[in-house]
């Protein structure tokens, strides 16, 4: 099973990989001895984990049949019909038999592998019963990716309440040192909404407490939802978002200094000088790794991330030429080596289009379209179709054009602003923002679409774009301004980031 974790069944062994050149020929487990079928179970040049259909099922079922009353045997038979239905696609079988495991055997800890499949299945329903199941060692052994992985299927099928409201529970029972430290500032996020909904004010300060990136205080300024505790939000972000920004570098960069290894703690670090408009620093952290011999070899996810907001860095300083040859670095590198590689093809071609360099920018996101149909997300589709319209429309050449739209009107339930700033580009401004109002009056892209109508000066991360703003279109659609003041207010222009002023625009 690709993801499914092997339990050492008969043998303390290894999960073997599965990858092999060619597949030999299922083979007839009766006409084998039992010194046989078992010496097969032991045997690592050629697992029956990498082939659970045709080697582990019949396997594992003729030993069944030969000792019946051989217990192992029998959990065996299961997990190998587990893996064969997850390889074959039939989620429902594989978690079925995961179920049966975990009813008979109680001891066998399984919960990675119903957590996979519900995401896989988009069971919302069976995701979020794991979650309440968890007992302290389960819960500390989260993986935070496969987690967030989960939190956002669970939010596409609408399950943000009752998400929100378990993470909450897990604080007020004193659970919080059990989970995963860096899952900390995103189930403190998830709580707080919970909090604030359920009157629970008195919660406010130690999850605020957890909250250290500006990005979501700018979020909690804005939308009418945390009216409740704008004080207490205000009073902790200060005035520009100064004393926050200041408060997430001391603790990125110390986090940085007790595991300098650490790649994605070198990322934060990065992010946090940038959001703190700390431009200089942010550049010199990313060039002393990026200037080591060998560095781009053996180069990581979080190394990559951190080159990226150097670029962005040189470009708050009004130096692109610098920006340009750290994303041409990052471009080189092989997709096929690197699957992350296709977020930061797609930042260097949507910072070109945002440019206005449109020859160049039309290139990079042809770039983007063949990593990103091989590894993107529909989101990562959209942003690559959104640049091609909005190039190819300055440049005259608009015979694509109508295809793009059609691939983002069909997907803008994915992330609705993308399709309404490629509708902006071409000047279709009131189906633009008929399209964000829609945006709004669905829970599950409210937020992001609220954010698209945020000032960008609230916009920490990306190079300035030149491209039309969404937010242009609250002084011409009343219903789209009055929908959005109903969910949002302008944040008010003390909150204004020092990181945006200092930025060259």
């Amino acid at each position: 099973m690709k993801r499914l974790i092997f339990v050492s069944l008969l043998f303390a062994a290894p999960l073997a990989a599965r990858e092999t050149a060619s597949q030999p020929a299922p083979f007839d487990a009766r006409a084998r001895s039992d010194r046989e079928l078992v010496a097969m179970l032991r045997d690592e040049s050629d697992p029956w984990t990498a082939r659970p259909c045709e080697l582990g099922v019949p396997l594992f079922g003729e030993l069944e049949k030969r000792f019946p009353d051989e217990e192992a045997y029998e959990r065996g038979a299961l997990f190998a019909g587990a893996m064969c239905d997850e390889t074959e696609g039939d989620y429902p079988g594989a978690l079925e038999k995961i179920k049966r495991l975990e009813a008979k055997w109680p001891t066998l800890r399984l919960n990675n592998d119903g957590f996979y499949l519900a995401r896989r299945m988009e069971d919302a329903e069976e995701y979020l019963s794991r979650l309440r199941s968890l007992d302290d060692e389960e819960l500390g052994g989260l993986n935070p990716s496969g987690f967030w992985s989960g939190v956002r299927m669970l939010h596409k099928q609408g399950f943000d309440d009752k998400l929100e409201d378990l993470m909450l529970e897990w604080i007020e029972d004193g659970r919080m040192g059990t989970i995963p430290a860096e899952m900390h500032p995103g189930v403190s996020r998830w709580a707080l909404t919970a909090a604030v909904r359920r009157d629970r004010i008195d919660m406010v300060p130690q999850l605020l407490g957890n909250l250290r990136s500006p990005s979501t205080y700018i979020e909690l300024l804005g939308e009418r939802r945390f009216e409740p505790i704008w004080p207490v939000v205000a009073d902790r972000a200060g005035p520009n978002l100064d004393k926050i920004a200041d408060e997430y570098v001391f603790w990125a960069t110390g986090r940085l200094e007790n595991h300098p290894q650490d790649r994605d703690r070198f990322s934060t670090a990065a992010r946090a000088l940038h959001y703190a408009g700390r431009f200089e620093d942010a550049i010199v952290l990313a060039r002393g790794w990026r200037e080591r011999e060998g560095a781009l070899e053996s180069i990581e996810e979080g190394d990559a991330w951190a080159l990226n907001i150097e670029a962005y860095a040189h470009d708050a300083l009004g130096n692109p030429n610098q920006a340009d040859a750290i994303f041409d670095q990052l471009a080189e590198l092989d997709p096929a080596e690197h699957h992350w590689v296709v977020n930061f093809v797609i930042n260097r071609a949507s910072r070109l289009v945002g440019q206005e360099r449109w020859e160049e920018g039309l290139e990079a996101a042809a770039l983007a379209r063949n990593v990103a149909d091989k590894s993107g997300t529909p989101f990562a589709r959209m942003i690559v179709a959104r640049d091609h319209v909005c190039a190819l429309n300055a440049l005259g050449r608009t015979e694509t054009i109508d295809e793009e739209l059609r691939f983002l009107r069909e997907n803008r339930a994915e992330y609705p602003p993308l399709a309404a700033q490629a509708l902006l580009c071409v000047s279709r401004r009131e189906e633009a923002a008929a399209l964000l109002i829609e945006g709004i009056e669905d829970e599950r892209n409210r937020s992001v679409s609220l954010e698209a109508l945020r000032s960008p000066k609230f916009d920490l991360f990306y190079t300035p774009s030149k491209l039309p703003d969404p937010s242009e279109l609250l002084d011409e659609s009343p219903e789209l301004k009055a929908l959005f003041e109903t969910y949002a207010r302008a944040i008010p222009e003390e909150f204004v980031p020092t990181a945006s002023i200092r930025a060259k625009r």
